[in-house]
């Protein structure tokens, strides 16, 4: 993977430190023609990585990038489930109607009966029906990688259904040919179960990392010494913790890792702040 990777909170109004600047974020990506222009300039200065949630916004601006040639070598890795395309589904439409919509012609649903059924007694077969309903999106792009969200994982991770990660990750080596990643709020404990209980190789963790401990569970200094061990491939999110940390001195917490930081993923609103970024990224990457 490569060690500097553009995420997709800003198109969103994403920003967990600050409201008022995840609404001015919002309203500069009004539209997928601005989503698209980042993304181009992006691509030109050489960060070849985005990884992003499967929201709908993001259609047409695929599309766009289908139809230029500069994006063919453009790695995309996708983050499932978007879970609000999904909640607001089961809200209007009910559990049964919702996975029906997005998985139509399957034959699972026949002879489950109640939600906690459908939950319990098939959840592998759902778990791909759905990944591949989000895969029809990307379809001839260069995926590299699907990765699964944290409200997914880390609700895994509390119900000890760890065999759902196992055959998450099995299930999109044998079907796609990339590997699979996780995001957590939760390190530690996932490395543990990826590593120690399933026995993955080399499993991808995306998780907080940052000089503050800015949602670093169950600590920083847990998290600090598991990244020692040097057997997973580690992505920091939110390494200038939304805001609250300078660039100069995120950047330096992330190389007193001594390369236990293999790749940061990070989000910019800005041509300027995007190309500062990189360009101090790529001093201790």
């Amino acid at each position: 993977m490569d060690k500097i990777i553009f995420g997709d909170n800003q198109f969103f109004g994403v920003n967990h430190m600050s409201e008022e600047t995840a609404i001015k974020q919002a309203q500069k990506f009004r539209t997928a023609e601005d989503i698209y222009k980042i993304l181009e300039y992006v691509n030109d200065i050489g960060i070849k990585s985005f990884m992003f949630t499967t929201h709908n916004q993001l259609e047409p601006v695929f599309e766009m990038m289908k139809q230029n040639s500069k994006f063919d070598d453009f790695k995309l890795y996708p983050s499932m489930p978007y879970a609000h395309k999904y909640a607001d589904a089961m809200v209007e439409l009910g559990i049964f109607e919702a996975i029906n919509k997005f998985t139509p012609g399957n034959k699972i649903m026949a002879g489950i009966k109640g939600a906690g059924s459908l939950i319990t007694a098939n959840p592998v077969p759902i778990m791909q029906l759905l990944v591949d309903s989000e895969m029809k999106l990307l379809k001839g792009m260069n995926v590299q990688g699907i990765f699964l969200l944290n409200i997914v994982t880390d609700l895994l991770l509390g119900l000890e259904m760890y065999d759902i990660l196992y055959e998450f990750s099995k299930y999109t080596e044998e079907k796609y040919n990339v590997k699979a990643g996780f995001f957590t709020m939760n390190y530690v404990k996932l490395h543990d179960v990826l590593v120690n209980k399933l026995g993955l190789v080399d499993p991808i963790i995306v998780s907080d990392i940052d000089k503050i401990g800015f949602r670093m569970n169950p600590s920083q200094a847990e998290v600090e010494n598991t990244l020692k061990k040097n057997d997973s491939y580690n992505i920091a999110m939110s390494f200038l913790a939304s805001g609250a940390i300078k660039p100069e001195e995120a950047v330096e917490y992330i190389g007193s890792l001594e390369g236990s930081v293999k790749s940061v993923l990070f989000g910019a609103s800005s041509p300027s702040h995007i190309k500062d970024t990189k360009e101090l990224l790529e001093t201790v990457l």
